[in-house]
């Protein structure tokens, strides 16, 4: 129980810090993507069949703060520099995600993907 209140109060944190950057118009960073990426680790790496609903409501979250093409940008890039950091991921996974969570996502988090085209 303790974890999960630990969780919550991060999510909930996360989405004031979040809030307070878009009320300001700055731009989205490394940090945005971060508790999507933590929230879709046991679905990236194959320990559960589907990404949960948290992992959804995330990458939601995330793509609907990605209003411009810079942003797009910066969370395209994010993704692949965070993929190849975490252990034992399954980049296929990684890929799959939007599409499972209805997120009309037009990147990859293959390295070699070219997030300014």
């Amino acid at each position: 129980m303790a974890k999960f209140s630990r969780i919550a109060y991060f999510m909930v944190v996360f989405g004031m810090v979040v809030n307070l950057m878009v009320e300001r118009g700055e731009a989205l960073s490394c940090g945005d993507l971060g508790a999507s990426i933590s929230q879709c680790s046991s679905y990236a790496t194959g320990a559960v069949g589907n990404p949960s609903d948290g992992c959804c409501n995330a990458v939601k979250g995330v793509y609907a703060l990605a209003k411009t093409s810079a942003d797009r940008k910066v969370l395209c890039n994010c993704l692949k520099q965070s993929s190849s950091a975490v252990p034992n991921i399954q980049l296929s996974n990684v890929a799959a995600i939007p599409q499972k969570c209805g997120v009309p996502v037009s990147f990859s988090p293959d390295p070699n993907f070219n997030c300014n085209s």
